[in-house]
């Protein structure tokens, strides 16, 4: 299939999916002007869609009255769309959650590892919980549902019944809307994987109906990301270096020794929104685990002082303040005893602790460990992130 970014050739994508045999063109010039088109009904039959994984043999499509289009009953695994490459506009489906798990949609999916992804966590006491719904990048083969708790709100949303799902996309931002909602239920302020346009798939368990895209409708919202004003705190460590994947004798705490030598290994990364460092866009799920990775940040003090730090992490941390271990901690999902609040998410409530630091420039070095294998039932591996707040920087200057 020829990837046609929507917005580029949509004359040809409409006669795609009208005729599913027919090949998309390559597109034209980036900067050709956009051509409106009508809504675009999606059809639940095999011909517009292939199976993906588990799915191969857990899918029907159903023909009833009420759903002119078809109904798909997914009872496991994906389904991928032919022949549609979306970058901005409204997608709206409906759908019927059949167990408990977290059926959803990708899109701009640009391959199995690096997409957008919304769900429902289909619970029996789903609206009563602030993660009923919830919005996740895929990033190198992570699912960063925990990395991210702000994307997730309560909902009302049937877990046995019908559900219906809006999502305005435009560039950077996404507002989704859920039954009869008139202002969003969910507004991400920045959409955070790596593609910005791609395929759309299906995520079981549930049945879905009545997908209609409609390509450069996207109600006005700006394209731009919503400012980070957490991530403007003042405290927020920003600036890091980052050494290469190590192995790991799973048990065996590292020491400080065991640390790379600093040279052009170690490389400059930067927070992203939420002060976060993200290292899933560092490294990939394929990348061998066990393994451990160490970061490290600079500090100067006007004297001799402790000071009271806030660490968020997801994985396993060992700080270490000028060579000295002060601190560690694990923040897995499972098993349920390794969770640090809020409950197994990324925050800087996971953990807090007084550095000694003395007078002119500090080092802190943190090892982490990854948390690749967090749960092994999971179709995509789970986030590996790190965050750090001088709680009162008076008196400090950290590199911004």
């Amino acid at each position: 299939m020829h990837r046609v970014p929507i917005g580029y050739l949509l004359p040809a994508l409409c006669l795609a999916l009208a005729n599913p045999t027919h090949a998309l063109q390559p597109p034209v010039a980036a900067g050709a002007r956009h051509v409106a088109v009508q809504p675009m009904t999606i059809p639940m039959t095999n011909a517009r869609w292939h199976p993906v994984g588990k799915a191969k043999s857990e899918v029907q499509y159903i023909r009833r009255e009420g759903f002119p289009q078809g109904i798909a009953v997914l009872k496991s695994g994906d389904l991928a769309l032919n022949g549609l490459w979306f970058r901005d506009g409204t997608i709206e489906f409906d759908i019927k959650p059949l167990a408990e798990d977290i059926p959803g949609i990708r899109f701009r999916q640009h391959d199995a590892h690096n997409a957008e992804e919304f769900y429902i966590r289909s619970l029996a006491d789903c609206r009563a919980e602030n993660d009923c719904i919830q919005y996740s990048p895929v990033i190198n083969g992570f699912m960063l549902w925990n990395v991210y708790p702000e994307y997730q709100r309560r909902a009302p949303v049937f877990p046995d019944g019908w559900n219906h799902v809006r999502l305005v996309v435009s560039g950077r931002r996404m507002n989704v809307f859920i039954n009869d909602a008139v202002q969003p239920t969910l507004v991400v302020g920045e959409l955070l994987a790596n593609a910005p346009d791609g395929g759309l798939e299906l995520h079981g368990p549930a049945a879905f109906a009545n997908l209609v895209v409609t390509p450069g409708k996207t109600d006005s919202l700006p394209t731009a990301p919503l400012a980070d004003e957490h991530g403007k705190e003042p405290g927020i460590v920003h600036q890091w270096l980052l050494a290469p994947l190590a192995p790991l004798h799973y048990g065996i705490a590292p020491r400080y020794a065991e640390a790379p030598p600093a040279t052009a290994d170690w490389k400059p990364v930067r927070s992203e929104r939420f002060g976060i460092v993200n290292l899933n866009r560092q490294f990939s799920a394929s990348d061998a685990p066990p393994s451990l990775t160490w970061l490290r940040s600079s500090v100067e003090s006007d004297r001799d002082q402790n000071k009271q730090v806030s660490l968020g992490w997801i994985g396993q941390a060992w700080v270490f303040v000028n060579g000295t271990l002060i601190t560690s901690g694990k923040n897995f999902y499972y098993p349920d005893a390794e969770r640090r609040d809020p409950d197994g998410r990324l925050s800087l409530e996971n953990g807090s602790f007084s550095i000694p630091l003395r007078r002119g420039r500090n080092e802190i070095t943190v090892a982490m460990y990854s948390s690749v294998h967090d749960d092994s039932r999971a179709r995509t591996a789970y986030g590996w992130a790190l965050m750090m707040r001088y709680d009162d920087p008076r008196g400090l200057t950290i590199p911004r």
